[in-house]
């Protein structure tokens, strides 16, 4: 397979994600720190495990906290988000009651909010390698066999790693 027939952005059926082998999947209701990527900020690039991420000015960066806050905003788990997807997959966290981790807290003094991810994904799990164009990933990127590849409520594609997707996402046991 070469980079060509690799899975981009496009509108996708409900049935054509089904004959594919994509089942949807909803996401776990999880605190996320997200901030805008200032107007006069250069583009922040973002290495990611298997795929390097850009995001320009004026797209969100979410941050998962763990509970321990760390030295600098790159040392979390992050990713970019461009604006219209965020404002339509993502929502204010709306539990004033809960407990804030000293990591929240370090994000927060950082110019983050607190927010969820609402929308769930159609995904499936990689059986041959496979090449995904993200919205943030500068070429396709080759993903491995066992890789989980999600597809956005804008028909956006990217992928992830199996801890990773079962850590944000409803899997039912089989």
């Amino acid at each position: 397979m070469d980079q060509q027939e690799s899975i981009r952005q496009r509108p996708w059926t409900e049935e054509e994600l089904k004959a594919a082998g994509f089942q949807y999947y909803w996401r776990q209701k999880q605190i996320v720190l997200a901030r805008e990527l200032p107007p006069n900020e250069a583009p922040k690039t973002i290495k990611a495990p298997w795929a390097t991420l850009v995001a320009d000015a004026g797209e969100i960066i979410c941050y998962s906290p763990s509970y321990e806050a760390r030295p600098t905003l790159d040392d979390y788990d992050h990713w970019p988000v461009r604006r219209e997807i965020f404002e339509a997959d993502y929502a204010p966290w709306d539990e004033p009651d809960r407990t804030t981790t000293p990591a929240e807290m370090h994000l927060l003094r950082q110019g983050c909010k607190p927010y969820y991810k609402r929308a769930g994904v159609w995904a499936r799990r990689l059986t041959k390698p496979t090449y995904v164009h993200s919205l943030e990933s500068t070429e396709p990127v080759l993903y491995p066999p066992g890789a989980w590849l999600l597809i956005g409520s804008q028909g956006e594609p990217w992928a992830t790693d199996d801890q990773s997707f079962r850590s944000r996402y409803i899997v039912p046991a089989k």
